[in-house]
């Protein structure tokens, strides 16, 4: 435990309680003969190492502390504060109350204890491996429902799949899907994309992405590589000059379902519609989610933007044909009185747009299992914990700030309790031989109703004097204002009016700047100042001076922009 006693040590500990830290500050003051009020080692023992306890002497050092702290935070002769460890950051003197010699060590520890800055730490998310059957299918990314082994419901979520995916292609209402539980949270996982099944000549299923007038695109899977298909491997017999007239997009539409038939090729998987029949073997297309059914089923086909329709037959949208096998369609003619060049300044737009898309892939594909995707990962995962750090800041910041205000309504309510209503239990000044001793009883029968009994040893009346020409000025503000004038004496006698923000306790300036000098009496009292009232027009303020010894003498009630001691 540090004791400061000079102004450069006074500097020094003034710039600590200013800065951030980790722990609440707590400052105890000598009495002028260089005694302590406060049990200093009993402070610092209570607390052990949850605060740093400094002592500092009454004189030079108190002066210099002065000088470097904010209005109203510093202490002397005798009294002590506990300072928050963010007390910089808003240094409000309301923040840490000044403990006057009279009170107690606890006080000061219970301070300090409630200061303390507590670490908001998240429970571990607890997720379990579960397998659902799907009850309940909306079409979108939420509605979806699902039921438990044990009859649990759950709802099914899109947490954790990619954004190409979505859940009504994965889902089959009566089926089965595998995934991770959290809470009421169902989220399946998607199912590895496995395209070895696909050996060539067998039959599968594929989704139309793509259609132009000479080439389709088609794939096996959301994530997997699309598949171009020239006007060869949709029409048969174009190789043999037949169907010349027939487009790829007279055949084909976007979001359609197809049989199609896997070849080899050199750059790996190729497809083709020609020669789909049933003798060929068929192979079930791959599921989306883990333990799922097959995203494609025959004649279920993916909705299809109208204008997207429109733009790749060049007018009205066409209908979905019942059966896409080319060999069963019937050929449409071409636009009449179409020019060429519109056809093949269309056909490269297509071929850019389809250049594009090979781009991102082809991107996609460089970057798997390299650092460069892991890379993507990690900045996808920063993404993510920065934002919930973010989230749990401010929850810290919510909860502290409920913490604080909880506190100063404790403080507040304790210090308002009052059993009964003091103006039905008043006596009448005339049955006192004077004046003071009338006020006397009333200050002890305010104190005796406010205070419970828990309370009364730990905030006792402090003695006495009442000013000259303090009960004139209570005479004149008028009856309506005596029980405000008593509950203020009782703040100021007790201590209390220190812990009760609406209190405004300050001391007294020489004038209204805030660098003006303190009141101070001859006899070395200090003039202290308190708020009667707050928000009414012309306020009432208590004056009354801390005489050395501990004797408290009652001066004045005035109006607000009265600051005569």
């Amino acid at each position: 435990m540090r004791h400061i006693d000079s102004a450069d040590g006074a500097r020094v500990i003034a710039a600590e309680i200013l800065a951030a830290r980790t722990r609440p500050f707590v400052l105890i003051s000598t009495l002028p003969d260089g005694s302590f009020a406060f049990d200093a080692d009993k402070v610092a023992h209570d607390l052990d190492h949850d605060a740093e306890v400094v002592t500092i002497t009454t004189g030079e050092a108190t002066y210099a502390l002065e000088e470097r702290l904010p209005p109203k935070s510093h202490v002397f002769n005798g009294a002590a504060r506990s300072y928050p460890p963010d007390f910089g950051a808003d240094p409000d003197w309301q923040r840490s109350i000044l403990r006057f010699p009279e009170r107690d060590a606890e006080d000061l520890i219970e301070d300090a204890l409630a200061q303390m800055v507590l670490r908001l730490t998240e429970a571990p998310v607890r997720r379990t491996w579960v397998c659902a059957t799907v009850e309940r299918i909306s079409g979108t990314s939420t509605g979806n429902v699902a039921r438990l082994a044990d009859g649990q419901q759950v709802i099914i979520v899109a947490d954790g799949l990619p954004s190409s995916l979505t859940l009504a292609d994965g889902l089959d209402e009566g089926g089965r899907v595998e995934g991770w539980l959290t809470g009421k949270d169902f989220a399946p996982v998607p199912e590895p994309v496995d395209l070895v099944r696909f050996t060539e000549g067998v039959v599968t299923l594929a989704r139309v992405t793509k259609v132009t007038e000479l080439r389709a695109k088609l794939t096996l899977h959301p994530l997997a590589p699309e598949v171009d298909l020239r006007r060869r491997a949709v029409i048969p017999g174009v190789d043999d000059g037949d169907n010349e007239d027939v487009k790829v997009n007279d055949v084909l539409r976007v979001g359609e379902t197809v049989r199609v038939r896997v070849v080899s090729e050199k750059a790996g998987i190729g497809l083709t519609l020609i020669d789909v029949g049933e003798e060929r073997p068929f192979v079930p297309p791959l599921s989306i989610l883990r333990g799922g059914p097959p995203w494609l089923r025959d004649g279920v086909h993916a909705a299809e933007p109208a204008a997207a329709t429109a733009s790749a037959h060049g007018g009205e949208p066409t209908p979905v044909a019942a059966s896409p096998n080319p060999e069963t369609s019937s050929p449409t003619e071409a636009p009449v009185g179409e020019p060429a060049w519109t056809r093949e300044l269309a056909h490269i737009r297509d071929e850019l747009a389809g250049l594009k898309d090979a781009f991102v892939r082809l991107g996609r594909e460089v970057r798997a299992g390299t650092e460069l995707e892991t890379l993507d990962q990690l900045r996808d995962e920063n993404s993510s914990l920065s934002e919930e750090l973010r989230r749990a800041r401010a929850i810290q910041r919510d909860h502290k700030a409920l913490a604080t205000r909880l506190r100063q309504e404790l403080r507040d309510a304790r210090s308002l309790v009052t059993p009964a209503q003091l103006s039905g239990t008043r006596t009448d000044r005339s049955a006192w031989p004077d004046e003071e001793s009338w006020f006397r009883h009333e200050v002890i029968g305010t104190w005796a109703a406010r205070t419970g009994a828990s309370d009364k040893q730990q905030y006792p009346l402090a003695p006495f004097v009442i000013g000259a020409g303090f009960l004139d000025s209570v005479r004149e503000i008028g009856d309506r204002y005596t029980d405000k004038v008593l509950r203020g004496v009782v703040d100021a006698l007790t201590g209390r009016a220190a812990e009760i923000p609406a209190r405004q306790l300050h001391r007294l300036r020489e004038g209204p700047g805030g660098s003006d000098p303190y009141v101070t009496r001859h006899d070395g009292a200090l003039c202290w100042r308190l708020s009667l009232e707050i928000g009414a027009a012309s306020a009432r303020r208590l004056h009354y001076w801390q005489v050395p010894g501990g004797t408290i003498e009652l001066s004045r009630v005035v109006l607000h922009d009265d600051i005569e001691p």
